[in-house]
């Protein structure tokens, strides 16, 4: 298992002749990524819009006993560097800037290896444009709550910067990260806290924070309804019953329009069933991956106990 947040620079190709980004994730390191048997794939987490990789803090060790993970913060958000941002404040991230980002990060942290992508609300849009792009990268795509169906964001791509700035201002208040923390759970007394929120809200400390933001809405976002039925991989649709953020119709919608699809309903489940139910999770992504899970190190100790006491009364 990784032993914690790291920084890697990695060169993003559709930005030539800018500085490599210094790329947060957590993940394996090379020896740890070569303990694993070289025909499980990587399990890449991509989070929801302006989160980050601590969105998957319940559903990233239970994954990693058993398969390389990643959890990964994109160009533009996370605790990904911004610097580049803040020094050219008209500078603009596209979907495809992120979409290059990635490529080239699994390319330096894992190559060769197959890959899941796991994406989460926004992340789900990313996903699947990926997916699309850069199809002999990927071999399978999960989605959890999904967005796609959703193109673009509206007027305020073109809205003058000083607008975008209050904007992104708001997005990082403590009223409005409070109230959307409560719509993403069913069980909203257990995990709606104020911990939760403050983690959520922590990378939007970092300087050049809202710069790249800026940028990002710049771009006009994802706008890849069209491209949904173009996806040749299997998927699996995750969807939380109680969803209040995307309505569980879109989880049909997915259904009927991707050409290789299994929908998997979590009952009592809001937006976020990596957080809100990581075990279920956990186990239906390592099953459709095709990966044995690991066994709880209590149980591999017992059973090891067991077979030594039976092979000294042999």
């Amino acid at each position: 298992m990784a032993s914690g947040m790291k920084r890697v620079p990695v060169t993003i190709p559709s930005m030539p002749g800018q500085p490599a980004i210094e790329t947060a994730f957590v993940g394996p390191t090379a020896s740890e990524l070569a303990a694993y048997p070289r025909d499980v794939p990587a399990v890449v987490l991509l989070h929801g819009f302006d989160s980050s990789c601590m969105e998957f803090r319940r559903l990233y060790p239970k994954l990693a006993a058993s398969a390389p993970t990643y959890a990964l913060d994109l160009v533009g958000w996370g605790f990904t560097d911004y610097s580049l941002f803040k020094a050219e404040p008209g500078r603009v991230i596209r979907p495809e800037d992120k979409a290059a980002h990635l490529a080239a990060f699994l390319q330096a942290q894992c190559p060769g290896r197959r890959v899941v992508l796991v994406g989460a609300s926004l992340g789900g849009a990313m996903a699947l444009d990926f997916a699309v792009t850069y199809p002999e990268v990927v071999e399978k795509v999960v989605l959890i709550d999904a967005q796609g169906f959703i193109d673009g964001i509206g007027p305020m791509a073109t809205a003058p910067r000083p607008l975008l700035w209050l904007g992104v201002k708001l997005l990082q208040s403590v009223p409005l990260r409070q109230a959307a923390n409560k719509m993403a759970y069913f069980d909203k007394d257990r995990y709606a806290t104020e911990d939760a929120m403050r983690i959520g809200r922590l990378h939007t400390h970092l300087p050049g924070w809202e710069d790249a933001n800026i940028a990002w809405m710049r771009s006009g976002g994802y706008a890849i309804s069209g491209k949904i039925g173009q996806v040749q991989q299997e998927v699996l649709v995750m969807w939380g019953r109680n969803d209040e953020i995307l309505e569980p119709s879109y989880a049909a919608r997915f259904e009927q329009t991707l050409p290789s699809c299994r929908l998997r309903w979590v009952e009592q489940c809001g937006h976020c069933a990596h957080l809100e139910q990581p075990e279920l999770a956990a186990a239906e992504i390592l099953a459709f991956a095709g990966v044995a899970a690991a066994a709880p190190a209590e149980l591999v100790g017992a059973e090891a106990a067991a077979a030594a006491a039976a092979a000294s009364s042999k």
